[in-house]
């Protein structure tokens, strides 16, 4: 399993999207082939699946950002400043690609972002 974020969330984040980590992006070779977006399902804690989309610039920096569902999955998860958020990506015996996002209630019962 690859953790590709884990951030605690600002008042951005929560308005309009999910900052990607730049470093991250190798998970995505489609967006370096000259396509600005590509979608992905992320299954949550209680196996929800919520379509999400990876997006960057066509000039200058990249600047990756998840939209999609991501707002819906704000609200549905009543996600507050200061909350802590994981995305993970794992790759099965037969390839098969899957990802988890997950909060820090779900993971470690709180929602302290310490570990």
């Amino acid at each position: 399993m690859v953790e590709l974020i884990d951030k605690i969330l600002t008042r951005t984040d929560l308005e309009n999207r999910l900052p990607y980590p730049t470093e991250s992006l190798w998970v995505f070779p489609i967006l370096s082939q000259g396509q600005t977006s590509v979608r992905f399902d992320a299954r949550d804690a209680v196996g929800r699946v919520w379509n999400l989309k990876v997006s960057i610039r066509t000039r200058g920096h990249p600047k990756p950002v998840i939209t999609g569902d991501w707002l819906s999955l704000v609200q549905e998860k009543s996600l507050r400043v200061g909350d802590r958020i994981v995305l993970t990506r794992e790759v099965d015996e037969e390839g098969e690609v899957s990802y988890e996002i997950r909060t820090a209630h779900e993971i470690f019962g709180c929602w302290s972002p310490v570990i």
